[in-house]
């Protein structure tokens, strides 16, 4: 057994499948060893390795640095890294769940429905607060964009912000919606629906499926900021319910800088998204 010490998750990181600094395992400073491990796929295009491991990793050593220094446990460093194989793998198997769950509702919409999905406004006296998140391996960074509505279609406010790129698809997802919630919580808002179309963060969010180690902060911040808003619900919505908030991040890809952009008037861009919403909502109800 080994205590918890620098040498020690050294030794964790010289048995993991991760690349090396060329200055030697983890001799660098904490945060240029972050950097390294963080951007280890970037560096490494050519390379088969296990890149996916590497959150995991931190996860599993943050976690086993708590128990160590709370309740004096101790692990062996083959253990530690055995767990956080484990974690990746479990992830990757929830991931291909999610998709093969979104295409199993993808066929089955047809079934009960004989007009297209689209976004629907809330109960009286509800706001709608859509979210999403965008993610491209090729790309440096990621969009966040939310857009608030109210029973009406009438934009309440809307979100887009461009940010360093999110370590996954999902976290994005999370990072968007919690975004929307801080920004509506603060000012002063209730009765909000929010829709994600992420169905495994949705569950997570309700507490009907074990958060996984990496959303575990954001999904905290999450429930927290939720706890203020008066009445609100966190729901899944198909892809074609969200385009709103889809044309948003189409238009976050143009900034040119981080800084994040409220709009409580409807640009001009978004303006054709929320009146042909409105009208496709109007339309299916006709049929």
């Amino acid at each position: 057994m080994y205590s918890f010490s620098a040498p020690f998750a050294r030794l964790v990181w010289a048995l993991s499948p991760i690349p090396a600094p060329p200055e030697g395992i983890m001799m660098q400073s904490l945060y240029s060893n972050v950097y390294h491990v963080l951007s280890v796929q970037k560096a490494y295009p050519r390379d088969d390795i296990q890149a996916d491991i590497v959150l995991w990793l931190l996860w599993r050593l943050w976690k086993n640095r708590n128990e160590f220094l709370f309740k004096g446990k101790e692990y062996e460093a083959r253990s530690i890294l055995k767990r956080a194989e484990e974690d990746a793998e479990e992830w990757q198997r929830k991931q291909q769940a999610e998709v093969s769950e979104a295409e199993r509702l993808g066929v089955k919409r047809p079934m009960i429905t004989n007009h297209v999905s689209s976004w629907t406004p809330p109960p009286t006296n509800w706001l709608k607060c859509n979210s999403d998140g965008s993610w491209h391996k090729d790309k440096a960074t990621s969009g966040l964009r939310w857009i608030c509505r109210d029973e009406n279609g009438h934009v309440i406010w809307a979100g887009a912000r461009s940010v360093i790129k999110a370590t996954s698809p999902i976290l994005a997802e999370a990072e968007a919606l919690k975004w929307g919630a801080e920004t509506m919580a603060s000012f002063g808002y209730n009765n909000i629906i929010f829709e994600s179309d992420l169905l495994a963060l949705v569950r997570m969010i309700n507490g009907s499926e074990e958060v996984w180690p990496v959303l575990q902060p954001t999904i905290e911040v999450i429930r927290s900021t939720l706890s203020h808003i008066q009445k609100f619900d966190v729901r899944f919505s198909l892809r074609g319910e969200n385009k709103a908030a889809d044309r948003i991040a189409k238009e976050s890809f143009t900034f040119v800088s981080s800084i994040p952009k409220l709009y409580s008037i409807v640009p001009v861009w978004l303006k054709y998204q929320v009146r042909s919403d409105n009208t496709m909502y109007q339309k299916n109800v006709g049929e």
